[in-house]
């Protein structure tokens, strides 16, 4: 995971020129979320875990929602980022450096819900490494409780094998903003590196940003299946035309020991 920590860790000081106002973006992804978990646990307070909560943006969405947030990240610059943005918002949640796979022991309590969101989960590029993800995520929640993921569909991108996304222009007071990823592809189409490209424009010229990781091509039915082993059940995917998110999301349900004490 060193790579990925790289990635974030470099990345941290510019994650918000991703969005076009990502001031707007973390509100907005913070209702959306809320509304999942209120249909399926009921509406008010809960106490939730971003198990890669980056520099905040669905933590402190749902903290702005009425939350009790906590957010967990491998990047340590992400996580001092995220507690800076929160006092921004004016919000208390609270942000710790942890490992997806020993999150058990980095966080304290257990969660009604739990998420991960932005494609975190294919960063884990071994069935082990998702494995123990997604135990360590069951052992910090509550029986019932909900784990919300967002991943991109790659079941259709595995068939297309795209090189690059589409340019994303934004135009901003301080000057226009390029972005857009390149895809390499390996051969046996289970995984790509990404490099995310920022261009920025201002008074002085352009400046150059680029940052790099590798993620695996998580099919459906591979998440569906670690999920089921890791102790979840009642899988359901919303789909962006459903919920208005980017990404495909998956919601599941920590087994209840009721259940698991049926004959």
């Amino acid at each position: 995971m060193d790579q990925v920590t790289a990635f974030y860790d470099d990345l941290s000081a510019h994650y918000h020129l991703l969005f076009a106002d990502w001031d707007a973006t973390l509100r907005r992804q913070g209702a959306m979320i809320d509304g999942l978990v209120a249909a399926r646990l009921g509406a008010g307070r809960k106490r939730v875990l971003d198990a890669t909560c980056g520099i905040g943006t669905q933590a402190i969405g749902l903290a702005l929602q009425g939350h009790e947030v906590t957010g967990a990240d491998l990047s340590s610059p992400a996580v001092v980022r995220a507690r800076r943005e929160a006092e921004r918002f004016s919000v208390a949640a609270q942000f710790s450096v942890a490992d997806l796979r020993q999150l058990s022991s980095r966080v304290e309590g257990l969660f009604a819900a739990a998420l991960s969101f932005d494609n975190s989960l294919p960063h884990l590029l071994s069935d082990d490494d998702l494995a123990a993800a997604l135990r360590e995520i069951a052992a910090v929640l509550e029986p019932g409780g909900l784990f919300l993921a967002s991943i991109r569909d790659y079941d259709a991108l595995i068939s297309e094998r795209p090189r690059a996304t589409p340019l994303r222009v934004f135009d901003a007071a301080a000057g226009r903003r390029v972005l857009f990823q390149l895809w390499d592809w390996e051969a046996d189409g289970n995984g790509y590196q990404v490099t995310q490209y920022i261009l920025r424009h201002n008074s002085d010229g352009i400046e150059s940003l680029a940052f790099t990781s590798r993620f695996r091509a998580l099919r459906r039915r591979e998440l569906e299946r670690a999920l089921t082993a890791a102790g979840f059940e009642g899988l359901e995917w919303i789909e962006p035309s459903e919920d208005g998110y980017y990404q495909p999301v998956i919601v599941a349900r920590h087994r209840s020991s009721d259940l698991e004490d049926r004959p």
